[in-house]
């Protein structure tokens, strides 16, 4: 829709102007009117508005719009919280808010050019580790202003991305312990917390030999042992929504979804502190009876904090390097799953496929690529099981 008005100036010149509808603005929903003066034939006006409506059918919202990447984001957030769990977009919030939006948010999206992105991502580089993803999920706003025709091209899809040089592993690297470490932390588990704290006795042997996660193992409930079969569930799993409160989720991805088979003696360990936790929770005035009952809560009968688990460790840790000369490296509970993987390669006892089962990973290629550590013991092996072979 186009008028076309002739005018005149002071000087008495006859002029046209022109007033056409472009589109609707796609962040306000308004219709949006453009206007332009000073041309001398009505033809040269028609002419103009001919041009600028070709222009908007082959580009789109062509509005000089005031648009920041914040407005946009805000506009793309409410569709992208529709599409993944609440710890996936707590994830993301956090990310947009400490890294992407105090680079991004305040320029005018039309404006932000490949050099302004080229800086910003340089700098993300220099900073983080994780610079890769934070430039994936920055690039999701940019997208959606194209779909949306507020700009014509993605300037972050010109940027040059920065590769992190490959670094010599060395061994405070491998966040995971030898079979001997592992040992030892067992038994100083036992010395340090038995009798006192039969709960962080129990988690630390479910996960030094199941291998299963951590947030895994908090979310467990009775009835997901069973005792007879010696088999654990693995159904569920902590995780953080939107308020970032501690909530039950579900696994990462449909192998998350499995059945643990346990050794004699873990099953003996963990019936024992089901027992004992019946008990506790008794004397707090709580009643446990239900095979809904948490296996590891905390004093109110809720969900164990997350953290609890890290600061038991660095107790068990910390005591072990105060009794004995050699220090036993700090690794965290997700070490544990690191280990638990890393000595089942090593034993050779366990096909890659039994250990992926066991682990609940998507793929064999993860676990080769992020497990497969070998231990100092196994690299000395190595060089003497290649010598005896060759015989040479």
């Amino acid at each position: 829709m186009a008028s076309f008005t002739q005018y005149k100036t002071k000087d008495g010149s006859k002029f046209w102007r022109c007033q056409y509808t472009i589109a609707t603005d796609p962040l306000t929903g308004k219709r949006t009117k453009r206007q332009k003066r000073g041309f001398k034939t009505r033809k040269e006006c028609e002419i103009y508005v001919a041009h600028q409506l070709a222009d908007l059918d082959n580009h789109g919202f062509k509005e000089d719009t005031n648009a920041t990447y914040k407005d946009v984001y805000d506009s793309f957030i409410e569709s992208y919280r529709k599409t993944v769990k609440e710890s996936t977009l707590n994830h993301v919030l956090g990310m947009f808010r400490i890294h992407i939006l105090p680079a991004f948010g305040k320029y005018k999206i039309k404006k932000i050019t490949v050099t302004t992105c080229q800086k910003i991502v340089n700098g993300w580089y220099d900073d983080f580790s994780d610079y890769k993803k934070i430039k994936n999920y920055a690039n999701l706003v940019f997208k959606e202003a194209r779909r949306l025709s507020i700009i014509y091209e993605n300037p972050m899809d010109l940027v040059i991305m920065p590769k992190k040089k490959a670094k010599i592993q060395s061994d405070d690297d491998n966040k995971f312990w030898d079979k001997n470490e592992l040992q030892a932390f067992i038994n100083q588990t036992n010395k340090y917390y038995g009798g006192r704290n039969e709960k962080a006795v129990a988690l630390f042997r479910l996960l030094a030999f199941t291998g299963a996660r951590k947030a895994e193992i908090l979310a467990l409930q009775v009835a997901d042992f069973d005792y007879k079969d010696k088999t654990l569930l693995i159904n569920k799993t902590v995780t953080r929504d939107i308020d970032n409160h501690q909530t039950i989720g579900t696994p990462k991805t449909i192998n998350g979804y499995r059945t643990l088979h346990l050794d004699q003696n873990t099953a003996d360990i963990l019936n024992h502190w089901i027992s004992t936790m019946h008990k506790e929770m008794f004397m707090l005035g709580y009643n446990t009876g239900s095979r809904n009952q948490w296996i590891f809560p905390n004093t109110h009968n809720q969900l164990l904090s997350m953290m609890k688990p890290n600061k038991w460790m660095d107790a068990v840790i910390d005591s072990y390097n105060n009794d004995n000369k050699k220090r036993l490296k700090r690794i965290t509970p997700h070490g544990l799953r690191h280990t638990w993987i890393t000595l089942a390669i090593e034993s050779n006892q366990l096909t890659i496929k039994q250990i992926q089962k066991q682990a609940g990973d998507s793929d064999v290629s993860v676990i080769l690529s992020t497990y497969a550590h070998v231990t100092k013991q196994a690299t000395e092996e190595t060089i003497d099981k290649f010598t005896s072979y060759v015989g040479f």
